[in-house]
């Protein structure tokens, strides 16, 4: 049985728009067999904690069709989700030098293909003429009762959460290589206790 320390590091604050904390994007409908994407672009509106990803489109291979309508072959995909409810308390951990440190997330998304661009090009089209089809006889049924009010409530709250969100201006986010200085040494202070982090930012001050 071997014994280690346990620190907690500052993961952050998802309150604090200078230091946010540690966001986990995931990926419920990408195959694992793509590998990761490095993103081109990201922002977000964070009053309703919502994330937008730019990563390159596929150009070739087996998931490309270069029969596809024109207005579906992009430079660049864009994956957007909002954030999920943790059913727990998640952190991400960093074992070094005989100690393990854990800073928790401050944030879960859940990021999923975007076809905004589908319905862009659809709205900009002309409508089709619609043929003209013979009427069918009208037949009686039996229609069991619903609840209506429900349903209009229910839409009705989707409504004004949709135009909350459209209200709420996009934030661009700085997208930093995993190889920038910045990023190494944002993992490096993972691997740091709150006390030294503090001790750290007095001697800089």
């Amino acid at each position: 049985v071997r014994e280690i320390d346990v620190y907690i590091t500052d993961g952050g604050d998802p309150d604090d728009p200078d230091r946010p904390g540690l966001a986990l994007l995931q990926y419920p409908v990408r195959a694992r067999t793509r590998g990761p994407e490095p993103f081109k672009a990201a922002r977000t509106k964070p009053k309703n904690k919502l994330l937008e990803v730019d990563v390159p489109a596929v150009q070739s291979g087996p998931h490309f069709d270069p029969l596809a309508p024109e207005r579906t072959k992009l430079k660049a995909r864009t994956l957007a989700g909002g954030a999920v409810v943790p059913a727990t308390n998640y952190a991400v951990g960093t074992l070094q030098d005989g100690a393990l440190y854990l800073a928790p997330l401050a944030a879960t998304y859940q990021l999923r293909p975007s076809f905004a661009y589908v319905d862009a090009a659809d709205e900009a089209e002309p409508p089709a003429a619609v043929e003209k089809k013979p009427e069918r006889k009208l037949q009686a049924a039996t229609v069991k009762p619903q609840n209506l009010g429900t349903g209009k409530t229910q839409r009705s709250s989707y409504a004004e959460m949709r135009q909350k969100q459209d209200l709420e201006p996009w934030v661009k986010l700085e997208v930093i290589p995993g190889d920038d200085p910045r990023g190494t040494a944002k993992r490096a202070r993972l691997a740091l206790a709150e006390s030294e982090e503090d001790e750290e930012e007095d001697e800089e001050g």
